[in-house]
């Protein structure tokens, strides 16, 4: 086996050369992907809040105004129970929705 001290180099310097450029690429796409899917992820997260403001702030306003043990209270309260499958804090939930 004989060697060439020129392939040994020439070997070296495309290592040196080319894992860094390699990496950097890499690094480069996988935050390409991650930046696309956290634009994803919040794109959902505001379409899933715009639904529930949408449909929420009608008996947000009406529990808001209520009197207190009315009927239209309790309507209120029932339709927001609906929307987010179970008990809730009202006022807290109304707050955040009228806000």
């Amino acid at each position: 086996m004989e060697f060439n001290l020129n392939n040994i180099v020439r070997s070296a310097a495309i290592v040196v050369v080319g894992l860094p450029m390699a990496l950097g690429t890499s690094g480069f796409l996988n935050a390409t992907t991650n930046a696309i899917n956290s634009s994803t992820e919040e794109s959902v997260q505001v379409a899933e809040y715009e639904s529930l403001r949408a449909k929420l702030t009608g008996p947000c306003l009406k529990y808001l105004f209520s009197k207190a043990d009315s009927k239209l209270e309790r309507n209120s309260k029932n339709t927001i129970d609906e929307a987010f499958g179970g008990e809730v804090d009202y006022k807290g939930v109304c707050s955040w929705i009228v806000q």
